[in-house]
């Protein structure tokens, strides 16, 4: 068999298992650290195009491993990225400097914006390290959060632009914070008012149900992350354009809404079910562009799995 094959073949198995694992529960992965080694990719395309013999081409990739892992070591990060949940098994975490550089501090954050009765536009743009976000629910303010773990510090600062105020979440710096144990982010938006969202998202795992919110677009730039997206149809017309590498997305819509999905991606797994493709990377529903209100998905991205469901 040969190397190109059989290689890249294993390496799209431990990623869908990767992340198969990680949805179920059973695996606590770390991205943020593994996803510094993603020129790696480049350096095994570049051995597998290489004309020489594929003994060869094996020999090298298991040097440039062994030297990865030689370097990966000396950074200050656990030495091992992931524990198995509900299993007796335990994988030590040992660090390069002693335990008073270790900062395990857990706090509860909580911020908020408040409600301007003359606002009608919010526009909210949020630098998502990693950890869980979830984005659900009504607030009487413009925006509650609600921060639970030990990233450090969360900065919410507030802007007028054009007659909408521009809220921008972002975490502060912290050089004495090593390794994070937890991060849980609980966001609240205000009903009444009309959104744009702009994310930029690490190695997170993301639930954002939308679906009582009136949004009229969502920029999502994705790492190595999980996204559950669920939206509704309380505008006339909602734009979303989600760039990602190595993620898994699923987008829910009314059945009643028109949908036409834009598929810019490779080595992708797609899942639109109810759609009808109506050109290269065009996917369609049979009542576009009548629908009640109208939903324009565009997608790009790498090694990624990608589902549309209508609720």
């Amino acid at each position: 068999m040969k190397f190109r094959n059989l290689f890249w073949a294993l390496i799209l198995i431990a990623i869908g298992l990767v992340f198969l694992f990680s949805n179920f529960g059973w695996l606590n992965f770390h991205w943020i650290s593994i996803w510094r080694l993603w020129p790696l990719i480049f350096i095994f395309w570049g051995i597998s195009i290489l004309p020489i013999k594929d003994v060869i081409k094996f020999i090298l990739v298991i040097a440039f491993l062994a030297i990865t892992f030689i370097f990966f070591n000396q950074i200050t990060e656990p030495r091992w990225s992931f524990t198995i949940h509900d299993h007796d098994w335990s994988w030590a975490d040992k660090w390069d400097e002693d335990d008073s550089g270790r900062t395990y501090t857990f706090s509860t954050q909580v911020l908020s914006v408040p409600m301007d009765s003359a606002a009608t536009k919010g526009v909210l743009k949020m630098d998502a390290a990693a950890g869980k976000f979830y984005i659900n629910g009504e607030t009487s303010e413009m925006l509650s959060f609600k921060k639970e773990g030990d990233i450090g510090d969360y900065s919410i600062t507030t802007e007028e632009v054009d007659g909408k105020t521009v809220i921008h979440i972002s975490l502060e710096k912290n050089p004495r914070v090593r390794r994070v144990k937890k991060n849980t982010v609980d966001i609240q938006l205000n009903r009444k008012l009309v959104w744009d969202l702009d994310f930029d998202i690490g190695a997170a795992a993301v639930k954002m149900d939308l679906s009582d919110y009136k949004i009229d677009t969502a920029n999502i730039d994705a790492g190595a992350a999980s996204l559950e997206i669920k939206l509704g149809a309380l505008q006339p017309r909602t734009y979303m354009t989600y760039s990602a590498g190595a993620a898994s997305l699923e987008v829910k819509i009314p059945k009643e809404s028109a949908c036409e999905i834009h598929s810019e991606s490779v080595l992708v797994s797609r899942d639109f079910e109810g759609f009808v493709k109506k050109g290269d990377g065009v996917y369609q529903t049979a009542n576009y562009p009548e629908g009640s209100n109208v939903i324009i998905l565009k997608i790009e991205s790498a090694v990624s799995s990608l589902k549309v469901d209508r609720y």
